[in-house]
């Protein structure tokens, strides 16, 4: 089998080459098809370069394993050195669960921490207005015209941000047109623009004429561009509105193409606003102000939400959202330890004969058992080594490249480190207790079969 996995190491290097080539491929009608082949070739090189690790491991750590957990550990290691076929083969399967599991685990920790820091900078205004009744990114209701000028009136506010969205199709795929008061927007410190964008600069020429700014996952779908020019009917006509900027947006996938509220009115004079965002001014008292809000809303099918409120929910709306994808990973990571489990029994079953020899030359019963239960700890250890560092590039390619070019939006990556040392330590754990009826099992074997092999 070491031979044997030798003469592969080229196949290896090759499908690592392919990998990062396709890593660099566009998607396919939309759909990161490459990338995907790219995280199954990582997978088959890791695999075909485990049992030359499982050597090396064993050649380096010998002497400080044998030093620090004594002879037993010792012969466990000799015996996943010698059975390198089998345990190559369950190093492979769990270390693939635990890469599943330690990839995801970035991702979706990287995509909290990104739209949490996204919030903090984009949700400045102190209380938001929606109507009532569902939202949704394909349905955007309004609310009366009036409301806003009376909330203005009240005199603990600062300004209101009038913001009016419209479900439209560019390029045959949805997208959302938009439009904001660009003064408020420029006080609030929301955009938050891609690097090398003047933010202040863009804001400031925004309502001076048929300009737009656009969503990074608008501009990543049509490859849109500083300077490029979009055609959006409005009303039946088509204009022409010239890209000012782009920015980070994670509140629709669909993509967002914002105008001045100005020049929205100019070509669609429809006041009506979809959310309002309140602002206060400095040492303003907020309950009384949330008081006039209510009272400015009475009669009036709206819900006003406080900015801390509005975060909490969003995240707690994060959060269940990939609840589901935790608890597949849960289950991939389940059948993988149940199936070690079954092996190491049958590993055990195979090799009594080995175990009743030792019991033979004088190894008592807890010896043996230590020997079973410190082959699956290096088996868990290894797998959890390997899973861990095939997990970090497969979520590298997650983030940086499937989400990219399946939602348009980029990730920052966050070691999300206690997600995933509980992760590693239950895996572990698990391994151990998987362990514990073969160790049981072998502990029953029979000395005198062990004589019956000196005999022969």
């Amino acid at each position: 089998a070491a031979r044997r996995s030798r003469r592969a190491l080229p196949w290896s290097g090759l499908a690592f080459a392919a990998a990062a080539l396709l890593c660099l491929c566009p998607p396919i009608d939309g759909k990161p098809l490459c990338a995907y082949a790219a995280v199954a070739l990582l997978i088959a090189a890791v695999a075909i370069l485990i049992p030359s690790l499982v050597t090396a491991f064993a050649h380096v750590a010998e002497r400080a394993i044998t030093r620090l957990l004594g002879v037993e550990a010792y012969l466990a290691l000799r015996s996943l050195r010698a059975s390198i076929g089998r345990t190559s083969v369950l190093t492979a399967a769990l270390a693939t669960a635990v890469a599943m599991t330690a990839s995801v685990g970035i991702m979706v920790g990287s995509f909290r921490e990104t739209v949490r820091v996204w919030m903090n900078g984009e949700l400045r205004a102190d209380f938001y207005i929606r109507p009532a009744g569902a939202a949704s990114a394909d349905r955007h209701p309004t609310l009366s015209p009036g409301i806003a000028d009376r909330i203005a009136r009240i005199p603990e506010i600062a300004a209101v941000d009038r913001y009016r969205a419209y479900p439209i199709t560019y390029d045959g795929l949805p997208a959302t047109f938009a439009a904001g008061d660009s003064s408020v927007m420029g006080g609030s410190g929301s955009p938050r623009f891609l690097p090398g964008e003047d933010r202040a600069a863009i804001l400031r020429a925004l309502p001076k004429g048929d300009y737009a700014i656009v969503s990074e996952p608008f501009a990543n779908k049509h490859h849109v561009r500083l300077g490029d020019v979009l055609h959006v009917a409005i009303a039946g006509v088509l204009r022409d509105f010239r890209v000012l900027g782009i920015y980070y947006d994670y509140s629709t996938e669909r993509g967002l193409i914002v105008v001045d509220r100005a020049t929205l009115l100019k070509y669609l004079p429809d006041p009506a606003a979809s959310n309002l965002a309140i602002y206060l001014r400095p040492h303003a008292d907020a309950l009384a102000a949330r008081h006039a809000i209510d009272a400015a809303l009475e009669g009036h099918a709206a819900l006003v939400f406080a900015n801390a409120d509005l975060r909490r929910g969003a995240i707690a709306v994060f959060d269940r959202t990939f609840r589901i994808t935790y608890a597949l990973e849960a289950v991939a990571v389940i059948v993988a330890v149940a199936g070690i489990a079954g092996a190491l029994l049958a590993m055990v079953i195979d090799r009594r004969r080995e175990f009743s020899l030792l019991r033979f030359l004088g190894a008592a019963q807890p010896q043996v058992r230590r020997i079973v239960l410190a082959e699956a700890g290096l088996l868990g250890l290894l797998s959890n080594g390997i899973g861990l560092a095939l997990g970090c590039v497969l979520s590298l390619i997650l983030i940086f490249v499937i989400n990219k070019q399946s939602f348009g939006w980029t990730i920052q990556f966050h070691w999300p480190t206690a997600v995933l040392s509980a992760a590693l330590a239950i895996v572990y754990g698990a391994m151990l207790l998987a362990a514990l009826y073969p160790a049981h099992v072998v502990t029953r074997a029979n000395p005198a079969n062990g004589s019956e092999v000196m005999n022969l």
